[in-house]
């Protein structure tokens, strides 16, 4: 079938050479959409093997292509007798003159710049179409071919005819010279006319280039001022096929992954996620294509150093005309930092609920603790040391003591514990338990410990720090059971906005640091998890309180400081510990102070106490050594007692929580009218009615409960008498 025929007919056949799928199916979308039949090649040397099987009238190619690019194929088609007659039309970006150059030294028919026109290309290839029908025209007729150089022209037949009739007017050679002569001017003529339209067509599709390169230039910049806004959200941009293959390089993707675009392309990229994270990530993307609706959710992507990050992935669909996918398009936001946050608030909920509970247990449990201890050296006072009931009264005793260390143990971790702060140098701390410290953890453990000299000074009760740091040497002596190396390490350290940003409620400022490193068996993120909830323990049943980690956490956060734990599983375990840095020296120890001799006394003391059982043991107590005891159950009654009492009352002892008027409010309206009587506070746990987050403040006389009636018998003297 001949070209007249090709067109009169309709079945115009082009061939398309391009190596992106997506450009591919968008320029045979439009072709075949103005009524022409297309054949697709991926790349140059496909597109070749396709022309030895049909007969397109014009080829459209790409340029840049692997195996072939658009030049090759160019100059082969015009190379060949067969197919030199097919126009080729050429993809370019035209990002330089010389492309045209080149393009047309391959024979190239005509240019199209990236990204193109629909009507812009409709047009180019319907004038290719109506010059070759009118050359069919004119070599049906006859005519003749004049070569310029490498160029052709052909002369039809009705112009040749009348060339001849002029030339056959001048019968002498003189004539015939002449009008040779005039044949020649007008060819020269001819031919400067046609290098004037070369010229002119060369700087009109060059204008056309510089359109293109500057519409283009401007796409890219708008392409990278869309990906500097996902970068700067922390985030990677990613395009996927319609079934969420990727076709094209992901720059951004690659570079977070440390994948190549090989293991990229496809599927490979899921190769990036958590394991755990794979089959709901899938499932969600296949019910999001089937819907045809937006994609959301949040995934875990391993980073180039094998670290893990989370994501909020978010994809849209582009539709075709007729509603299909053509490709999806999204961002991945890094919300790392944020979900370390929600599970930082999380687990500070969850501890500050449990604290609140044991707490409150803590504090009825020592009210009962109290009344088992006191009771128990009552029953050995009245019996006598060597009756054989007193060695059963003694392990009564003996358990309730035990109950009430766990008990003082809860009151660390809900942070409602007595602390007696003093100014210190963390370092004599270290240096005191570091004596004692390596028979704790045993021979086959190297204990070393690297100081700052310069240390700032600290605001704690140095007998609780005492105990965080040998809760957390026992701890990692436990993580290393075949000996290891525990590194104790001091240093000033600020922390600034940024680094408080990272933990809920830390503080910025300056911070005195203890840091303790094991080199044990280290945590999964479960246990790190609950390692300072009370009674969670990793030991055998029976080997452990599980309240030691429990204490460290309620002591720091009672002395206003901060606890990290960084571990991972096989590779030890690190707690750092950041305390306030305060100005001021260091204040010298208290001396001990002697043991009060004579216990009697006759002064009249007002016992304030809301437990029947600990009140009545108080009044037993103090009025077996001399004293008169008045009792009141809350603090309306204490007042109207003290109102109503006529004598003097030397001494109130109170306990700080009880119901209606506080025990700071009771000792303030009591002052008004007995501004001599002395007050000794007791309780099981202090709250900030007395004092400031558990800190009782200096020159309070306090009784921790529980107590024995020795202990009751000697604060009260020591009161009465300072």
């Amino acid at each position: 079938m001949n070209v007249e025929e090709k067109l009169r007919n309709g079945k115009v056949e082009i061939l398309i050479a391009e190596d992106s799928s997506t450009q591919a199916e968008q320029l045979k979308y439009l072709l075949e959409k103005h009524g022409y039949q297309v054949l697709v090649g991926k790349n140059g040397k496909h597109a070749l093997n396709l022309l030895q099987q049909h007969s397109p009238m014009i080829i459209i190619s790409d340029i840049i292509m692997p195996e072939m690019d658009g030049y090759e194929l160019c100059r082969q088609v015009k190379a060949n007798e067969k197919l030199k007659s097919i126009p080729v039309i050429l993809l370019t970006a035209l990002s330089n003159p010389e492309d045209v150059i080149r393009g047309l030294e391959c024979g190239a028919d005509n240019f199209i710049t990236k990204p193109y026109d629909e009507k812009y290309l409709i047009s180019r290839v319907n004038y290719l179409l109506a010059n070759m029908h009118l050359q069919a025209i004119d070599e049906s007729q006859g005519g003749l071919t004049i070569h310029f150089g490498k160029q052709k022209y052909f002369i039809s037949s009705n112009r040749l005819q009348i060339f001849n009739l002029l030339l056959s007017t001048y019968e002498t050679a003189i004539h015939k010279n002449r009008e040779l002569e005039r044949v020649q001017e007008e060819l020269r003529k001819l031919n400067e006319q046609l290098e004037d339209k070369v010229k002119e067509r060369t700087a009109t599709l060059m204008a056309e280039v510089a359109e293109r390169k500057q519409a283009e230039e401007a796409l890219r910049a708008s392409e990278k001022r869309y990906q500097s806004y996902i970068e700067v959200a922390g985030g990677l941009g990613w395009v996927t096929n319609a079934s969420g293959e990727v076709v094209e390089d992901i720059p951004s993707f690659r570079n977070f992954t440390g994948q190549s675009y090989e293991e990229v392309k496809g599927w490979g990229w899921s190769k990036a996620l958590h394991p755990d994270d794979v089959e709901r990530t899938v499932q969600m993307w296949k019910e999001a294509v089937e819907k045809k609706a937006n994609y959301k959710i949040e995934y875990r992507l391993r980073r180039y150093d094998g670290n893990y990050r989370y994501f909020l992935t978010r994809g849209v669909p582009l539709f075709a005309k007729d509603g299909s996918i053509l490709e999806w398009v999204g961002t991945c936001i890094d919300i790392t930092e944020r979900k370390e946050l929600e599970n930082q608030l999380i687990q500070s909920q969850r501890l500050e609920a449990i604290g609140r509970l044991s707490g409150g247990i803590a504090h009825d449990f020592n009210n009962l603790m109290t009344a088992v201890v006191g009771y128990s050296d009552l029953l050995t006072m009245k019996l006598g040391h060597d009756s054989d009931i007193c060695k059963d009264i003694e392990q009564i005793k003996k358990a309730g003591q035990s109950a009430a260390n766990l008990s003082r143990q809860l009151l660390a971790f809900s942070r409602k514990q007595i602390l007696q702060p003093r100014v210190v140098d963390l370092n004599h701390i270290v240096d005191d338990v570091d004596k004692v410290l390596q028979r704790v953890i045993g021979e086959d453990i190297s204990l070393i410990t690297v100081l700052e000299p310069q240390l700032g000074y600290i605001s704690v009760d140095p007998g609780q720090i005492e105990q965080v740091i040998m809760n957390i040497a026992v701890n990692a002596r436990d993580a290393m059971p075949n000996g290891g190396k525990l590194t104790i390490e001091t240093g000033n350290v600020y922390q600034d906005e940024r680094y408080a940003q990272k933990y809920l409620g830390f503080q910025p400022g300056s911070y005195v640091m203890l840091a303790m490193t094991d080199t044990g068996t280290g945590m999964d993120e479960e246990t790190k998890s609950h390692i300072f909830e009370p009674f969670f323990t990793t030991k055998e049943e029976g080997k452990g309180t599980g309240l030691g980690m429990s204490t460290v956490y309620g002591i720091v956060r009672q002395s206003n400081g901060y606890i990290f734990v960084y571990t991972e599983p096989g590779r030890g375990t690190t707690f750092k510990i950041y305390l306030p840095r305060i100005e001021g020296n260091a204040e010298p120890e208290e001396k001990e102070k002697l043991p009060v001799k004579v216990l009697n006394g006759t002064e009249t003391l007002l016992v304030v106490e809301d437990n029947d059982s600990v009140r009545n043991l108080a009044r037993k107590v103090l009025g077996g050594y001399g004293y008169t005891t008045l009792e009141a159950e809350d603090g309306e009654s204490a007042l109207k007692l003290s109102e109503a009492h006529e004598g003097s009352i030397h001494l109130m002892l109170v306990d700080i929580v009880m119901p209606g008027i506080s025990a700071r409010d009771l000792v303030g309206r009591l002052k008004t009218f007995r501004p001599q009587m002395k007050v000794l506070y007791m309780s099981g746990y202090t709250e900030n009615a007395i004092a400031h987050q558990g800190v009782l403040n200096p020159g309070m006389p306090f009784l921790q409960k529980p107590f024995t009636p020795v202990v009751l018998a000697q604060k009260v003297r020591e009161v009465l008498d300072s």
